[in-house]
């Protein structure tokens, strides 16, 4: 064991690396962590301050939000409905959506249902979103679902009818197919 003995010198270059790796240590596993959870903290605290201040401006404008909101009840409830939305493609998919529960509601069973996601461009007219609806079910059925199309929420024009015998199916069945147009009103 009397050759083991370290210099001076070995012996700091020993403890300067021990030292060194302590440090390195204590950096990653707590100088760090302490750092990450400071700042998800503070970026907590700042998007808890931004939603305060949002609601206190909302709490500020709520006489003027009801007023607005008044406003747009009464002049939906006063004029015909169109079909709203950010896009031409969500408007399109409320159509669609409102077209087959119609059909469902009527007892008729949809074999095709079509709705362009682009509106027409008429400049004399509102933009519209055509849908084509093509649908099987009995007289009842068929009376049934151009009344609800004739009474329905929104406005929907209609131009082309069709209705008929379907032979390839067997008893009273008919086959409907509806073209229309739908007012959109972009939001």
């Amino acid at each position: 064991m009397s050759g083991l003995r370290l210099s001076a010198r070995e012996r700091r270059t020993i403890g300067t690396a021990v030292g060194v790796a302590a440090a390195a240590l204590v950096l990653v596993y707590a100088v760090l962590p302490f750092g990450r959870r400071w700042q998800a903290r503070e970026a907590a605290l700042a998007v808890e301050v931004d939603r305060l201040a949002r609601l206190r401006g909302l709490i500020a404008a709520q006489p003027q939000l009801e007023a607005a909101a008044q406003a747009r009840h009464i002049a939906v409830a006063s004029g015909p409905r169109l079909l709203q939305g950010r896009s031409a493609a969500l408007a399109a998919s409320a159509l669609q959506g409102l077209l087959q529960d119609i059909a469902d509601e009527s007892g008729v069973v949809v074999s095709r249902l079509d709705v362009a996601g682009a509106p027409e461009a008429d400049p004399a007219a509102a933009p519209a979103i055509p849908a084509t609806v093509s649908a099987i079910g009995d007289i009842w059925g068929v009376t049934d679902m151009l009344s609800l199309l004739q009474h329905a929420p929104h406005v929907l024009e209609i131009e082309e009818l069709s209705v008929r015998p379907n032979p390839a199916l067997r008893g009273e069945l008919m086959q409907l197919t509806v073209r229309l147009r739908a007012g959109w009103l972009g939001s």
